[in-house]
Order: structure tokens, then C-alpha cells, then sequence
């Protein structure tokens, strides 16, 4: 099991890396401490402490009650350097525009609905940036335009993904040090540009997709140009490394006995631990997760909680039928409550984000993949659904688009013991079938169909489980989730 973050490191490392990129251009303000405790759901505290821990690099000013404001970056990044570090690292910027052009139209789209994006806070500031012109530092209000469209939208981890966008994306130097990107790009785009505005208030949820598509679509063509360009323009270009895209909602919450529960609940809800089998004994666990036993009894005995369980003196941990007594007792929780909103949220952010990766993947499954799948697709005890996730995410050759796909799914772990357990089979044949009906559109070379019958899927869990949790345990702030509709 690889090491947890703590949130003191992760928070440093990207407020930092912000800096270092010029997303928060010299002599600004960094944002207060309220905002980032919200943003990355630390305490004060652990603010405070990065703050001080940037302070002593020498890259912000305390001064007494004033925000933090940054100080001159230029001695510590050198320009020569930054380019040979950019082209080192090329192809992984490349691919991180590349995926964010397939997800973010959607997550804007979905984000907007039902907002007016005239009262956002950035929206004037963006406006008159865009009717200026793209000049040196104009492109950060239109950036944190979007940022407040999706933040708005009421699932963090859409706001989140943008955030770290910002962190990959290298844009500071693209438009405000290399002049081949704001030649060419920039003056080309101003008029494009200046319909954002009227796009972002359309009402049309297909037209605006269509459009913001397309401008994301045309700066990441213009990003691989001056990628190109760059590389043609430096003697000795360096040879590629990888970027290590990386994006962990779970950061800061991600103790390595929950990782553990989540994994055996995982297991228990695909059926691989079925009711009436013992899981390993508790070394043979600590030995699998590379934990002490201590982790794993504290980790057995959350599973037993939840009625999941049931611990046998002398004999082991054996899988029972799910407890609906104790279910509804671990749902008066609050921790119970905020994993369920998370749960939900990553469901609804799957909805949105697996049908431009499944029809990104559709091109590269193979006639003898397609027939494994159908031959593995005949037991009624297994979960499709998982199957047909696990090959989408084989063919998916965008990294950041993988690491996204794998860390949502991560969240899903928690509630698949609540939508594939046996008593639910009725919810797992409608699945299993609609998967089915979905490859053999794969197979008609039906892509759009096909993505579109995966992301169906997730669409029926969501409603399903939003209205599980609404009804029997009257979680009422649930009821505002929204299910993303088809466009």
C-alpha cells in the first residue's frame, strides 16, 4: 500500500506549484486562508503552517493582518530552465490538455445549468479581458471564471480537477513568456474568444457543448504547435520524462485502514467475498495491504459496523447478509452522511466523464477482445459494469484521463456493496443487460451508442442510490443532487 500524503504536504506542494507556475503573479495576493481551507478541507492550522513553511523559501510576504502576497519567483525559476524542463515533460502536457478538452465541456455544461454566470465573481473581470484582448496575464480571469462555474455546480470534485488542470498546464508560460503562443494563438483567438460570454449564457445545454469543445479542441491544437515549435527553436531538446499526473480527491482522508475497508467492501460487492466465506486471516491481510494487524482489526471492525461481518472468536471474519438494524444506525452518523454525498458525487461526476472516455477507447477494442468480453459476459453473478470499465480504461492512452477514470472509481468502492449486493439483484440483471446491449452496439461500430449505454449505467445508479438514501435514510440535502442529463 503506498504511503498516505499528509495534508500539510499536499497543500504546500500545490500552493507552491501554483506560485512556481504563475497562476498567482508576483506582488498578488494569495488567496485568504478561509478560501483554501475550504478548497482543500484542512484546518486553519495546516494553512497557516504552509504559509509559513513558503515564507521561509522566500516565496511570499507576511506582513501583520494583510494576506500573503508573492514574491518575486525570477531567481528561482530560470527562463532557460523552464523551457528544457517543459519539453522534458512535452508529451505529458500535451496529454493533459488533450483529456481536459474531452471532460471539461461537459462538467461546464453540467455546472452551468440553472446559474446565472453574470453574478459569478470573476465574471466581469473575464469579460473585459476578453474583449481587450489576450495580453500578458489576461488569460487568469476567464481561468477563474471557470473555476467559479464549477465550483458553483455543488460537486467539489469537478472544482477540484480544474484546480489541478491549472497545476499541469504550464499556461503562464505559454502566454506570458513565449511570444510564438501569443503570436499566434492569441491574436487568432481574440475574436473566438469574445463570443464566451454569450456561449456560457446560452440556454441550449447541446450548443454550448458544442462550442466549448471546439475551444478547447483548438488550444490544444495550439498547444501541440507551440510545443512543436518550441522543440524545433532548442538546440538539444531534451529526451521526454514522464509529467506523473497526479489527482487524489481523497487526499487528507485517505488513512490506510479506510483504503483497506474499502477494498474488502469492493470485494464483498462484486461478489469475489460472497455471504457465508471467510476473508483471509488477519496476518495474511496485514501481509496483503503491508500494514500492521492493529490496521486491519481497526479496519475489520468498521466492516463489521456496518453489518457487513461478523467476527468469529477461533474461527475468523465471515461475510453475512448486510444488517439493515445496523445500516440505519451507522446513516446517523455524520461521517456516514459525507461519505454517502461523496459517494453520490463521484457517481454523478462518472456519469459525465466515462462517454468521452469510452468513446475515446472505442476505436482500439480488438474482434478477440470483444468476444472475451462476451464469453466472460454470461455469469449472472458478476458485474459487468466493472468488467466493461476495467477495458475502457486498458485502452485509454491519455494518463491523466486514466489516473482520473481509476481515482473516481476509487470513490465508488464505498457504495458497491449498497448497488451490486445479492439482495439487489434486480438493480445488477438491469446493469448486466444494458452492458450486454451496449457491446453489441460496440460491435455494430456503434461508438456513440456505445458510450452512451456505459454512461446509461452509471446514470441508473445514481438515481437509484440518490433515491435509496433519500428515502430510507432521510438525507434530505441528497435531494439536491442532480443527474446529469443526455446531450
Amino acid at each position: 500500500m503506498k504511503p498516505q500524503e499528509t495534508k500539510f504536504s499536499f497543500v504546500y506542494n500545490e500552493i507552491k506549484q501554483s506560485i512556481l507556475d504563475g497562476q498567482i503573479p508576483h506582488g498578488n495576493a494569495l488567496p485568504s486562508s478561509r478560501m483554501y481551507c475550504e478548497q482543500f478541507h484542512v484546518s486553519r492550522y495546516t494553512i497557516n503552517r504552509v504559509f509559513d513553511a513558503l515564507r521561509e523559501e522566500g516565496l511570499i510576504d507576511i506582513q501583520p493582518r494583510l494576506s500573503p502576497t508573492v514574491v518575486s519567483t525570477k531567481d528561482i525559476c530560470n527562463s532557460s530552465n523552464t523551457v528544457f524542463e517543459i519539453l522534458k515533460q512535452k508529451e505529458g502536457i500535451l496529454q493533459v490538455y488533450q483529456t481536459f478538452a474531452l471532460i471539461l465541456p461537459s462538467l461546464l455544461v453540467f455546472a452551468l445549468q440553472g446559474c446565472d454566470v453574470e453574478v459569478l465573481p470573476h465574471y466581469k473581470k473575464a469579460v473585459k479581458a476578453l474583449r481587450l484582448g489576450y495580453t500578458a496575464g489576461g488569460w487568469r480571469p476567464p481561468s477563474k471564471l471557470g473555476y467559479d462555474i464549477l465550483r458553483i455546480g455543488g460537486n467539489s470534485l469537478f472544482s477540484e480537477l480544474y484546480s489541478t488542470f491549472g497545476l499541469y498546464n504550464k499556461l503562464s508560460f505559454f502566454t506570458e513568456e513565449y511570444t510564438y503562443f501569443s503570436k499566434h494563438f492569441l491574436q487568432e483567438a481574440v475574436p473566438a474568444s469574445k463570443a464566451i460570454p454569450d456561449i456560457l449564457k446560452g440556454h441550449d445545454p447541446l450548443i454550448k457543448y458544442n462550442l466549448l469543445s471546439d475551444m478547447y479542441q483548438k488550444l490544444t491544437d495550439f498547444i501541440e504547435n507551440t510545443l512543436n515549435h518550441l522543440s524545433e527553436d532548442t538546440p538539444l531538446c531534451p529526451s521526454q520524462t514522464s509529467l506523473k499526473f497526479s489527482w487524489n480527491p481523497m487526499r487528507g482522508q485517505d488513512y490506510c485502514y479506510s483504503k483497506i475497508v474499502d477494498d474488502l467492501n469492493l470485494k464483498i460487492g462484486l461478489g469475489e467475498y460472497s455471504v457465508g466465506m471467510f476473508l483471509p486471516y488477519e496476518k495474511q491481510l496485514a501481509g496483503q495491504y503491508d500494514v500492521s494487524i492493529s490496521t486491519v482489526r481497526k479496519a475489520l471492525s468498521e466492516l463489521e459496523q456496518r453489518g457487513f461481518v461478523k467476527t468469529l472468536n477461533g474461527k475468523g471474519t465471515i461475510v453475512i447478509e448486510p444488517d439493515s438494524t445496523k445500516l440505519h444506525q451507522l446513516a446517523l452518523n455524520s461521517g456516514f452522511v459525507e461519505k454517502s454525498l461523496r459517494y453520490l458525487h463521484a457517481l454523478q461526476l462518472m456519469v459525465l466523464i466515462i462517454r468521452p472516455a469510452a468513446l475515446a477507447a472505442a476505436p482500439q477494442f480488438t474482434g478477440e477482445e470483444l468476444d472475451e468480453l462476451t464469453d466472460r459476459f454470461t455469469s449472472s453473478d458478476s458485474v459487468y459494469l466493472a468488467d466493461i470499465l476495467e477495458a475502457i480504461m486498458k485502452h485509454t492512452t491519455l494518463e491523466p484521463l486514466y489516473v482520473i477514470l481509476s481515482e473516481t472509481n476509487h470513490l465508488l468502492e464505498w457504495g458497491h456493496h449498497f448497488a451490486y449486493y445479492p439482495s439487489k439483484k434486480h438493480a445488477l440483471s438491469y446493469l448486466n443487460k444494458q452492458v450486454v446491449l451496449a457491446l453489441q452496439q460496440l460491435r455494430k461500430g456503434n461508438a456513440d451508442s456505445f458510450a452512451d449505454g456505459i454512461a446509461d449505467c452509471y446514470r441508473y445508479n445514481l438515481v437509484r442510490m440518490k433515491k435509496h438514501m433519500v428515502e430510507k435514510y432521510r438525507f434530505r440535502n441528497v435531494a439536491n443532487i442532480r443527474v446529469p442529463e443526455k446531450y
